[in-house]
């Protein structure tokens, strides 16, 4: 099974989120991230509240939709309102599309330890959707 998390930014965070997430759960996925407009490095407050519960995203690598037009998965997943928007455009055939909308922590103004808490909020919140998403979706029969 196929799996791509789409991103409207750089993909150096929520969607390399994701992707462990779901890939940590169950290892037989293809799972894929990609953004409209791609970072050259990952976040690095991401990579930090990530190693806090023991998964290291610092190895991924931010990618370009472009990299994956053309192909079939079986759920694209956006995570952020600006992407579930530009889908029209983007082609890539999926068999199922879900949009499961998360605050960007790029975006908080606010102290350092104010902004790592929100990281946390938004890893925790991700965790918790897929999490459901995977029980209670992509794989019912086994739960």
């Amino acid at each position: 099974m196929k799996i791509l998390f789409l991103c409207t930014g750089i993909n150096s965070c929520r969607s390399l989120m994701a992707e462990a997430f779901l890939q940590k759960t169950d290892p037989t996925l293809e799972i894929f991230s990609a953004g409209v407009n791609p970072d050259v490095e990952n976040d690095q407050m991401a990579i930090k509240v990530m190693s806090e519960i023991g998964i290291d995203i610092s190895n991924k690598t931010p990618k370009s939709y472009h990299e994956f037009e053309g192909i079939t998965v079986d759920y694209m997943i956006t995570i952020c309102d600006g992407t579930n928007e530009k889908i029209p455009a983007i082609n890539i055939h999926a068999n199922h599309k879900i949009h499961l909308g998360f605050d960007d922590p790029k975006k908080a103004y606010c102290s350092d330890e104010q902004v790592i808490d929100i990281y946390r909020d938004i890893r925790d919140e991700i965790q918790n959707e897929l999490d459901y998403f995977y029980t209670h979706i992509l794989m019912p029969d086994k739960h």
